[in-house]
């Protein structure tokens, strides 16, 4: 019965699966079952109807473990049959009672905002808020920038990636307080709430050549409120030069490249936007959004997907159109079309007047 309830739950669940498998695998890293199976999540790659990845039921070094991109998110492991649903993976892998495992899923990485109800009396009483969300201290990122002679070696090589390969230039690396990890060869996003308190560092491996996930997170990697760049936008809100219009886009990259052609730009670190981070785009004084996902199936579904989320709570929206030249199978993003001088002369169509279509 309970069963049968969860996965009626799941049914109505929005999950972004990349994203999720990246944090699951982060946390695994600190669970009891880590010693006795290093590979679990690690080895994600895409085959179409799952991701797969290492299984955390056993030991293995090449990915046999498919979670579906769809509701309610079955799995099932080639290798040793394992089937269930991905709240039941997660009671398996972290050594979770029945039931907490669907617990855990919809408080970390569910759009509803689950938040404890502030205690008033405490609060009048000692002049402070007595519930504040968990960040990173500012000293995370100093030591980055003091640990980079260590290698500097590595820090040339990432440089070279973002400035060369990339086309981001060191006025918006420092605009966004880009790092370099040496130690664990990664870039580092700092990801910042909305009043500009750092929520956690997203760390990416450098280039294509590396072992296990492309993303990891440090400090506490809910994101269901976090909007790349938006703490930037914020703090106009209440100048001359406040900042109405934004192009929603997926990744930092996606964002600094579109920052650097003048265009305001937030990320929302995948495809799935949260109805937190919506919130929290009204808050910033934000009335248009102009939609700029990935060209591919899965970039066109979330945009729809956000269409509608966003309509509903009253934001005049637009698509951003890709050059006629690209189709889906082009797999071109913002960053693409910086380095072609294309990203600033880009049309957008009005969607907002057809939101009865959604």
């Amino acid at each position: 019965m309970q069963k049968a309830k969860n996965v009626e739950i799941l049914e109505n669940t929005s999950l972004d699966i990349t994203s999720l498998i990246d944090d699951l695998r982060f946390k695994y890293q600190y669970s009891l079952r880590y010693q006795s199976n290093h590979a679990a999540f690690s080895k994600k790659n895409d085959n179409g109807n799952y991701i797969m990845c290492c299984c955390p039921n056993h030991t293995e070094t090449r990915p046999s473990f498919g979670i579906s991109k769809t509701p309610p998110y079955h799995t099932h492991c080639f290798c040793c049959g394992y089937l269930g649903t991905i709240d039941c993976v997660i009671e398996t892998a972290f050594v979770l009672e029945r039931g907490n495992g669907l617990k855990a899923l919809l408080s970390n990485y569910y759009f509803e905002d689950n938040r404890k109800p502030l205690d008033i009396t405490k609060i009048l009483a000692t002049r402070k808020k007595c519930i504040k969300a968990n960040t990173l201290s500012e000293e995370t990122l100093k030591k980055l920038d003091e640990e980079k002679f260590k290698n500097q070696g590595i820090y040339n090589v990432a440089m070279s990636y973002l400035i060369n390969q990339r086309g981001i230039n060191m006025k918006t690396l420092d605009t966004y307080e880009i790092k370099i990890d040496v130690r664990n060869k990664c870039i580092v996003f700092p990801q910042r709430t909305r009043n500009g308190d750092l929520r956690f560092l997203q760390k990416r491996k450098i280039g294509s050549n590396y072992n296990g996930s492309k993303f990891i997170n440090e400090g506490l990697p809910n994101k269901k409120d976090i909007l790349f760049g938006l703490h930037l936008i914020n703090q106009l809100r209440t100048s001359a030069n406040r900042i109405k219009r934004v192009r929603i886009v997926e990744s930092p990259i996606d964002a600094m490249s579109n920052y650097q052609v003048g265009i305001p730009a937030v990320a929302i670190n995948g495809k799935l936007l949260f109805k937190n981070q919506i919130r929290e785009l009204h808050l910033a004084g934000i009335e248009i959004v102009d939609l700029f996902f990935d060209n591919d199936k899965a970039g066109k579904d979330a945009t729809q997907k956000a269409t509608k989320h966003l309509i509903q709570e009253g934001f005049t929206v637009n698509h951003t159109l890709y050059p006629p030249l690209f189709t889906e199978d082009s797999k071109i993003d913002s960053n693409d079309l910086l380095k072609m001088g294309l990203l600033d002369k880009l049309n957008t169509n009005s969607i907002s007047l057809l939101s009865s279509k959604f």
